[in-house]
């Protein structure tokens, strides 16, 4: 039985895998190109903290990551949004990058040179999801 499970764990993440897998290869076939100017950068503040002796707590405001405003123009309508690449390190202020916009909501974008590594990375995560599911499984059978 225990097999069993760690197998049906194996295929909940592969179905997971392939979900994600199936919106980036949509945004990479049916994606929009477009330039993106940042016009903003903003850091992105976590609280962190520790008890000591139980009795005090000490927070500090530690940098998350860094959050972008890309200004770019779609059909000939010009949008300002942010990105959620949560990146760990800032992109200068005017540089411009290539995105890909879903076409049904053009708000919504990726940075086209993370599409590719993102597809590779899920495929991978699929590919070992189904190694693992079959090996419990087949333990399982046996």
């Amino acid at each position: 039985m225990y097999y069993l499970i760690l197998a049906c764990v194996g295929l909940a993440i592969a179905i997971a895998g392939v979900f994600y897998l199936a919106r980036l290869l949509y945004l990479k076939k049916y994606g929009v190109p477009a330039k993106a100017e940042v016009v903003n950068v903003k850091e992105v503040l976590k609280r962190k903290g520790g008890l000591f002796g139980h009795l005090i707590v000490i927070t500090q405001k530690t940098l998350s990551h860094y959050t972008h405003t890309l200004k770019y123009e779609l059909d000939g309508r010009s949008y300002e949004a942010d990105d959620r690449a949560d990146y760990t390190q800032p992109m200068k202020v005017g540089s411009t990058h290539i995105i890909l916009c879903d076409p049904k909501d053009p708000e919504s974008f990726k940075f086209e040179a993370d599409v590719q590594k993102h597809i590779t990375i899920a495929a991978a995560l699929v590919a070992m999801s189904l190694l693992f599911a079959g090996r419990f499984f087949y333990a399982y059978i046996k």
